[in-house]
């Protein structure tokens, strides 16, 4: 979809839009949001940033995704300038130093080439950072670069986000937007409250603290080793450090166990060994959340917006074992 097609729909009489989600945590599909939830959402976020008529928001996510058509209904709302380009890894070459953009939306992957040439660029005053989770050494990068960057909560079903946190070298708290509550269910997971009545319960599993909360896990992904439940997320935060490529926590049937933890690692197998690693590793994990097995050199299944795929790659992992 063009961001052309894009407006065409929202302008139209129809009283919903047409989104899609990832796949990242379950099968993607087809939904319908109404048109006045996704303006809700879009007003919340100008008002965050204090979007009016005299901003600049410009887009490096395509129209197909959520974060793409948001920034679109945001420029329409606040009747502002809205630029947007084909999403790449060498996001802004077309725009010159002198230009501003008041809020630019983007994937963590693209902030890598916007921090690679932070002096060529134009003058950012916002930068909403959504579609995966920022990696540790990206997110120290992005916290000391002096850019307002933010890290965004929510998912397609929730017209893009519903809480923020500023990007800093330790992961602060998410803190929901107006008109939002936010709270937790039975097993732990997050729920979220709109202003309108309307009500969403996730499955990512979160700790509440004061006005925000953090994201530790998905409950559909726990695994149940000895016992003991294992939250792969929390354990790729404590380790994630130690690896210069990313990395995914999964597990594999164990008879004595009922599931052992496993490491896949995209980086190949260090030539100077794995001891000091494993080493570093038993000194920030648990015993039950130790990997029994590191599989290096694995490519880790994504999205277009670099979300890693968890539950394609435990699919792959059943068929490789038929």
């Amino acid at each position: 979809m063009t961001f052309e097609e894009f407006f065409e729909e929202w302008r139209n009489a129809t009283p919903y839009i047409m989104a899609h989600t990832s796949g990242s945590t379950g099968e993607p599909k087809d939904i319908l949001l109404t048109k006045e939830f996704v303006r809700r959402s879009a007003l919340r976020t100008n008002r965050f940033f204090g979007i009016d008529k005299g901003s600049r928001l410009h887009s490096c996510v395509a129209a197909d995704y959520i974060g793409g058509k948001m920034m679109a209904v945001r420029s329409d709302i606040a009747s502002c300038m809205f630029t947007h380009e084909t999403p790449s890894n060498r996001p802004l070459a077309g725009i010159v130093k002198s230009e501003e953009i008041t809020l630019l939306a983007v994937v963590p992957s693209q902030m890598i080439h916007i921090l690679d040439n932070i002096r060529e660029m134009p003058l950012i005053r916002n930068v909403l950072i959504g579609g995966a989770a920022i990696p540790f050494e990206l997110r120290r990068r992005i916290a000391s670069s002096g850019l307002n960057a933010y890290e965004s909560y929510g998912m397609t079903e929730t017209a893009s986000h519903i809480a923020l946190r500023k990007v800093e070298e330790e992961e602060g708290l998410f803190v929901p937007l107006e008109g939002i509550r936010v709270s937790t269910d039975s097993r732990g997971c997050l729920v979220i409250d709109f202003e309108q009545g309307m009500h969403f319960t996730t499955n990512d599993m979160a700790a509440l603290e004061g006005e925000g909360f953090k994201i530790t896990g998905r409950y559909d992904n726990v695994i149940v080793t000895g016992g003991k439940k294992v939250s792969p997320e929390a354990v790729e935060r404590k380790i994630s450090h130690l690896f210069r490529g990313d990395i995914m926590i999964g597990s594999e049937p164990d008879s004595k166990w009922g599931e052992q933890v496993i490491l896949m690692a995209e980086e190949k197998e260090p030539q100077e060994g794995v001891e000091s690693i494993m080493k570093a590793m038993r000194s920030e994990l648990e015993r039950w959340e130790m990997p029994k097995n590191i599989k290096w050199g694995t490519r880790l299944p994504r999205t277009p917006n670099g979300k890693i795929l968890r539950n394609k790659r435990a699919k792959e992992e059943k068929m490789a074992d038929k």
